[in-house]
């Protein structure tokens, strides 16, 4: 599959100079992303911005090992058989109009297929919106050029998704909000050859992935998916669409996918590990926890120490920590007594740990920095629920030693996180790169934690 990404060379069939056209947006993108050769294709052009236009992929020098088609659907049978004659091994078809369209696509979409079976080209697709790689800063798809101006955001998170437009949305929302970086995010739209099954085998060993997330309308190869993430060291979440009637009749007419028994599935995932999202935020939300918290030693159990401001905010943490199967963790003696210090006579040490009148005696930063290092020294906490209330920047430099120490100790923390709308985005921006998962919402915070503690890896026997 390297040839997919990390290809010597590209040729682009359907490049265009017109900027109304999908094809000088792709070709923009690559020009502005990919190093290596690229090669327009297109019989109305002699040239396209410098670069020479061939009439045909046949005339196509070396090196080319993957061509991306955009061209009208009727015209794409005879391009693959063409790339498949010249020795190209793979071909990305971004066009529309096969399986998702009618029997007509239906047609044309076997057509391909066959050309794969017969020739041993690969397809990827066919209507997809290809692949970005933030890593390595490459854009191979028609998603608008104007889009990416915010710059892709490098991480450890590869997205796949059965979807052309929620791959673009995902992007646009990551790089906009900052929320978190990613490393691939692969659109694998009808799904005529190269799978879910295909690319997981790929990240799976991909160095420059951590933690997957998947939106998939269907899994054909059920057996070999559940194989695949049973072998996985890398936590994975799927996102399944079409559970229901309607749902799996909107599948049908958008990517002519079928879904499987849905209670089926989710029992065959739950077994080997994966954790299921049921919305789209949460997919990446849950993909952010646990690709800062990737591994979580068995001994975890889920015992919160909850750090807050507000009686009312640690009232409603402990409903969720319970409601999603964590504790609210008992403090040892050892713990009270510490937190005591910080503590006018008349307030009682309780968890949730009530910080506000240590606040107004010690000031903000002290107080919560001691009372994290307190819990964080206790045997009886495993993680740490810190709310942060934004009447004030906080500096990198605090939020960064909030990580250093719940690190040092082995800790699990996340945050939840309110306040002004400037402060609460440069806030989260520093918690992404420091490596503390926050959240916006209380609920989201506890149930990405209950995620990370809760993942633990299925027997190797277990079977689907």
């Amino acid at each position: 599959m390297d040839f997919f990404f990390k290809p010597k060379g590209i040729a682009l069939i359907g490049a265009s100079a017109n900027s109304a056209k999908g094809g000088y947006h792709i070709f923009k993108n690559l020009k502005t992303s990919f190093k290596q050769k690229i090669y327009p294709v297109n019989p109305g052009y002699r040239d396209i911005e410098g670069l020479k236009s061939y009439s045909s992929v046949l005339e196509v020098p070396d090196p080319v090992d993957l061509a991306i088609i955009f061209i009208p659907a009727p015209l794409v049978p005879g391009v693959v058989k063409q790339c498949a004659e010249r020795g190209i091994k793979g071909v990305m078809i971004q066009s529309a109009g096969f399986a998702e369209s009618g029997e007509k696509g239906k047609a044309l979409q076997r057509e391909i297929v066959q050309i794969h079976k017969e020739t041993g080209i690969r397809v990827w697709g066919p209507n997809c919106m290809g692949l970005v790689d933030a890593v390595h800063g490459l854009v191979f798809s028609f998603v608008l050029p104007a889009v990416l101006e915010a710059g892709l955001i490098p991480g450890n998170v590869s997205l796949v998704v059965q979807s052309g437009m929620l791959s673009a949305g995902f992007l646009i929302d990551i790089m906009t909000h900052a929320a978190m970086g990613i490393s691939k995010a692969c659109s694998i739209g009808n799904k005529a050859d190269v799978d879910e099954c295909d690319i997981l085998e790929y990240l799976i060993d991909d160095p420059d992935t951590g933690t997957i997330g998947l939106y998939l309308e269907s899994i054909p190869d059920g057996r070999r998916f559940i194989d695949l993430c049973r072998r996985s060291g890398k936590p994975i979440v799927v996102l399944r669409g079409g559970k229901s009637a309607k749902g799996a009749e909107a599948a049908m007419s958008h990517t002519a996918s079928l879904a499987g028994n849905g209670a089926v599935i989710s029992g065959a995932l739950a077994q080997v590990g994966v954790v299921e999202a049921y919305d789209f935020k949460q997919m990446m939300d849950l993909c952010r926890a646990l690709a800062q918290y990737p591994v979580v030693t068995r001994e975890k159990s889920g015992r919160v120490a909850i750090l807050t401001m507000s009686g009312a905010a640690g009232i409603v943490s402990s409903d969720f920590i319970e409601q999603k199967g964590l504790t609210v963790a008992e403090l040892s003696a050892d713990t009270e007594k510490e937190l005591e210090k910080l503590f006018p006579d008349w307030m009682p040490v309780t968890n949730p740990i009530d910080l506000w009148p240590a606040v107004e005696i010690h000031g903000r930063q002290k107080a919560f920095e001691e009372a994290l290092r307190a819990v964080c020294r206790d045997p009886n906490v495993d993680a740490i629920l810190i709310h942060i209330f934004l009447i004030q920047s906080i500096s990198r430099a605090v939020i960064s030693r909030f990580v250093d120490v719940a690190k040092d100790a082995g800790k699990l923390l996340f945050c939840w996180f309110m306040g002004h709308r400037s402060e609460a985005h440069r806030f989260q921006m520093h918690a992404q790169e420091l490596g503390m998962p926050a959240f916006a919402e209380l609920y989201r915070s506890v149930e990405c934690m209950a995620a990370v503690v809760s993942r633990k890896k299925a027997a190797r026997n277990s079977a689907i």
